[in-house]
C-alpha cells in the first residue's frame, strides 16, 4: 500500500495543513496521480510538498484499471474556487464484482500546474467498465480532468 502525504502551504511558506490521501495499490513501474479531499487545508494555499509512504509495494500485480479524460461541470463555481464533479469512465476487463477501488481526478489549468482533484471510494460492481463521478475541488476552472484509479484502500 502506497499513500501520498500533502503539505499545503501559504504564499510566505508557513505551512498551512496536512492530509493524506487514501492508500493505492501500485505494481512495479505502475505510476498513479494520487489526490486528496481538501478543503480547510488548502483554502489560499499556493503551493503543495508532497511525500511518499510505502506500507508494501505490490508484488505481484493484480487487475490493471484503465481510466482517462473526464468530463468536468460546475454549476455556480464562476471564475473563482469551489466544487465541481467530474465524470468519465473505468474498465477493468477482469475485475471480479465487490472488489475495492479508489478513483481519483486530477484537474489541470492551460499550464499543465494542478488546480484540484478528488477521489471517490466505490465498490466494483462487475462487468468491464464503469462509469463514474468524482466530486472535486478547485481553486480556478479547469481546463482539463484525468481519471486514475486502483484497488484496495
Amino acid at each position: 500500500m502506497v499513500v501520498v502525504h500533502f503539505v499545503t502551504h501559504r504564499s510566505d511558506g508557513r505551512t498551512l495543513g496536512a492530509l493524506d490521501s487514501v492508500p493505492v495499490n501500485l505494481g512495479p513501474g505502475e505510476t498513479l496521480a494520487v489526490t486528496a479531499d481538501c478543503t480547510d487545508a488548502c483554502v489560499d494555499a499556493s503551493g503543495t510538498a508532497a511525500t511518499i509512504a510505502v506500507g508494501a509495494w505490490v508484488a505481484k500485480p493484480g487487475v490493471s484499471l484503465a481510466a482517462g479524460a473526464a468530463a468536468y461541470r460546475c454549476g455556480n463555481c464562476g471564475s473563482g474556487h469551489g466544487h465541481g464533479d467530474t465524470t468519465g469512465s473505468i474498465s477493468a476487463p477482469h475485475l471480479a464484482a465487490g472488489a475495492a477501488v479508489v478513483v481519483f481526478a486530477s484537474c489541470a489549468a492551460a499550464d499543465g500546474s494542478i488546480v484540484g482533484g478528488g477521489s471517490e471510494e466505490i465498490v466494483w460492481p462487475g462487468g468491464p467498465a464503469l462509469n463514474v463521478d468524482v466530486p472535486v475541488l478547485v481553486n480556478s476552472p479547469p481546463v482539463t480532468c484525468q481519471l486514475g484509479a486502483s484497488t484496495g484502500w
